[in-house]
This record gives structure tokens, C-alpha cells and sequence, in this order.
């Protein structure tokens, strides 16, 4: 591959965006302010930081990630 199709093939793909840990299924919009991604933000921070936060964070995901199953599918 040469240079140019190279920097068209990186061009096209873009940066990643990163997810919210918080909002499930949507990208880290920067809604805290001074933040950089969700690396930094005090929201995922307490979240994180607190057991029963987090607990139900991750319930919120076992939830969501049952609804993306098939019906009926088996699990691994």
C-alpha cells in the first residue's frame, strides 16, 4: 500500500471516539468542564468511587447487555 492510499484508508477511519461509562450506548459528549474524556471526568470518578454507584452501574449494564441478546440465545 502506498503513502498516499495509506493516509486516505487513516483519514477515512478518524479518531475513536471515547464512551461515557455513565451513559450507556453514548459517546463522552464532555459535559463536565475542564475534562478531556471520561479518563479525567469527576462524574465518572464518583461513580466509580462509590460501591453502591457502581453496583447499580453495573446493573444498568447486565441489563443492557441482556436486551442486546437474541431471545432465547444461550450465554457463553
Amino acid at each position: 500500500m502506498g503513502a498516499r492510499a495509506f493516509r486516505r484508508t487513516v483519514e477515512a477511519v478518524g479518531k475513536p471516539v471515547p464512551q461515557c461509562p455513565i451513559r450507556l450506548g453514548e459517546p463522552c459528549s464532555l459535559c463536565e468542564p475542564g475534562v478531556t474524556g471520561p479518563e479525567d471526568c469527576g462524574l465518572v470518578w464518583l461513580v466509580m468511587t462509590d460501591p453502591d454507584l457502581r453496583e447499580r452501574l453495573a446493573g444498568l449494564r447486565r441489563e443492557e447487555a441482556a436486551a442486546r441478546r437474541p431471545m432465547g440465545g444461550a450465554t457463553r
